[in-house]
């Protein structure tokens, strides 16, 4: 799941008071178009009903807040799943505050209306086995990374004792 960087932070009342917010997610769940603490978004106030494939900033009932992509909006709500995940949930209308106007990787600017974007989003959930495949990948190279650092660690403790 994304969630963002700051859990004490309200984003619904900053979105409220400016409009607009920029925050660094943190997480794995739309992973590839956002990296784990990889890159900043920029978040508008929700102003209307939104489309397949935006992606909206919303609070579930535990208040956590979630960053994923709109799958099919509904009647009263919407159906989300996070870009790496196969599992999707029901969101109500009034949970949606906030959807993504573009996002940072480094100093490249992308907007959520561009067309290589949207290509490449559409792209990413019509190819489901591919997905599948590069999510399974994914995961198992971050277990890998998670078991080197954990071995590095435990010989750094054991050259300073």
């Amino acid at each position: 799941m994304t969630t963002v960087a700051d859990n004490n932070a309200d984003y619904k009342t900053e979105l409220e008071r400016y409009g607009a917010i920029a925050f660094v997610p943190r997480g794995n769940s739309m992973w590839p178009t956002l990296k784990n603490r990889g890159q900043s978004v920029i978040v508008v106030k929700k102003t209307g009903r939104l489309s397949s494939m935006d992606v909206a900033l919303y609070t579930r009932a535990d208040g956590r807040f979630v960053l994923h992509r709109v799958m099919e909006p509904v009647s009263g709500g919407y159906v989300m799943c996070g870009d790496s995940q196969f599992v999707t949930e029901y969101v109500k209308e009034e949970q949606v505050f906030g959807v993504m106007s573009g996002f940072y990787r480094g100093k490249k600017f992308t907007e959520c209306t561009d067309e290589k974007y949207l290509r490449r989003s559409e792209n990413w959930y019509r190819r489901k086995i591919a997905r599948k495949f590069r999510i399974k990948f994914f995961y198992f190279r971050q277990r890998i990374k998670g078991f080197v650092r954990r071995i590095f660690r435990k010989s750094e403790v054991k050259e300073d004792v």
